[in-house]
């Protein structure tokens, strides 16, 4: 396992709470797994485990995204900004993001607020 560089890259660099890419790299007679993408210095860093053969400096290289991944990932963070939205909407314009998690499984939202909520309002009734 290592970390690779390349001048440019499809992945999308771990930011702002939004975890970063993962995928695959081959090459001619192997292949290794991007188990995420960080950034450091304005360098996109592609941690990798290689599967097959052995990548050396200047080698071709085909770089593919996992797509799914990444859609869910993305979904997830759209949810963030709609979520900050309704909590601004609901409990008022003073409400400030604070932090946050995003992955393809989950999202986290830190909030500051005031005092405790103890039951969110609904926007709207629910449809039957």
């Amino acid at each position: 396992q290592g970390q690779l560089y390349t001048p440019v890259s499809p992945f999308y660099a771990e930011s702002g709470g939004q975890i970063g890419d993962s995928g695959k790299i081959a090459w001619q007679d192997g292949e290794a797994e991007v188990v995420t993408t960080q950034s450091e210095n304005d360098i996109i860093l592609h941690t990798v485990k290689v599967i097959k053969g052995e990548l050396t400096p200047g080698q071709a290289i085909s770089m593919t995204v996992e797509k799914g991944r990444r859609m869910e990932t993305a979904c997830n963070h759209t949810s963030t900004h709609l979520l900050q939205a309704a909590l601004r909407q609901t409990l008022g314009e003073h409400v400030k993001q604070a932090g946050s998690l995003v992955g393809p499984e989950r999202l986290r939202f830190d909030f500051t607020h005031f005092s405790g909520i103890k039951e969110m309002p609904l926007l709207r009734e629910p449809d039957d």
